[in-house]
């Protein structure tokens, strides 16, 4: 073998190392409960476009919305022979669990892990991101800017206490089919007309569903931007049911907690019938400082970033990298 070709040679194995380095060093700093991986740099636009807290005009969600939509994926593209698991989530307390048993709506069937990404990619025509996932949480859209507007909904407090007014509704009883995705605008708008709508012009769907329009609520009001909400799929235990589950976290003061809209009404299957919840006593906060019942996380997502944890890729910054302070 000649000396150009061993050099070559000698010169591809340094890159792949370097590049492996590089790789693991992620994933080297998720650690226990550490809440931030080493210095690999959060995406720019996430820091420069960040939206002002408080409340702000719909003239303003528009410029927003102009400003951010198209803006996806600025984060580096990771993937590691490691194991990712942002921190770790604790192990399952089941007397805890027990004693502190809030009604959130659960799937006793649901697709696993796999088999939901399977489902997205055969049934999501158009994908812009990384992952088909993202597609379904929409900020900038038309409608969603819409309904912020109509319904009056100036702050993180009133978007939440709105979101927890709409009504669980199986796929199966909506759809006909075990699983159903639905876009946000579809979700706000077209649920209330649907002949299979077991409560006529009220607005139902499942947790995906649900999670996936609170999260893009959040976004689009300028509480929060792309890298301090994310919509989490993983596998709860709540009462006697353990199941597939769609939720929202939020990052505020360095740390994330979860918002759940199923804690609200829901229809009983089985009964036929509307069971409504009382849902005054988990405001915004209380699943921060109560906890939440987690088995697994499967993905974590928004518009702009992406992680599957079982396939150790995705897209996100720093603050990704660890779970929510309320998991038991």
């Amino acid at each position: 073998m000649n000396k150009p070709v061993v050099y070559l040679l000698l010169s591809m194995v340094v890159l792949c190392s370097v590049y492996t380095a590089l790789g693991d060093e992620i994933f080297d700093g998720i650690s226990g409960n550490s809440s931030q991986v080493e210095s690999q740099g959060v995406s720019e636009s996430s820091q420069n476009n960040k939206a002002d807290s408080g409340t702000i005009s719909s003239e303003g969600r528009h410029a927003f919305a102009n400003q951010r939509s198209g803006s996806m994926g600025n984060a580096p593209m990771f993937r590691s022979n490691r194991l990712f698991v942002p921190a770790n989530v604790p192990a399952y307390n089941k007397e805890k669990q027990m004693a502190y048993n809030p009604r959130v709506v659960v799937k006793d069937e649901v697709l696993d892990r796999s088999e939901l990404s399977d489902f997205l990619k055969q049934n999501t025509h158009v994908v812009r991101g990384i992952s088909h996932f993202q597609e379904y949480v929409t900020p900038y859209e038309d409608a969603i800017l819409s309904y912020l507007e109509e319904e009056g909904l100036d702050d993180k407090y009133e978007i939440y206490e709105k979101a927890v007014s709409w009504v669980w509704v199986s796929d199966m009883t909506l759809t006909g089919r075990q699983e159903s995705w639905l876009t946000p605008s579809e979700f706000l708008y077209d649920s209330p007309e649907y002949t299979s709508n077991p409560l006529e012009g009220s607005i139902v769907s499942d947790c995906e569903d649900q999670a996936n329009a609170l999260a893009s609520l959040l976004i689009a009001s300028g509480e929060y931007d792309e890298s301090s909400v994310r919509v989490a799929i993983g596998e709860v235990s709540f009462g006697d049911v353990v199941g597939g589950h769609a939720w929202v976290e939020v990052y505020e003061e360095g740390r994330w907690f979860p918002l759940d809209a199923t804690v609200g009404p829901y229809y009983d299957d089985n009964k036929s019938e509307l069971v409504d919840s009382d849902s005054s006593e988990t405001g915004y906060y209380y699943f921060r400082d109560e906890g939440y019942s987690v088995l697994e996380i499967w993905y974590y997502y928004n518009n702009e970033y992406f992680i599957d944890i079982g396939n150790r890729i995705g897209n996100a910054p720093d603050n990704w990298m660890s779970i929510s302070s309320g998991y038991y």
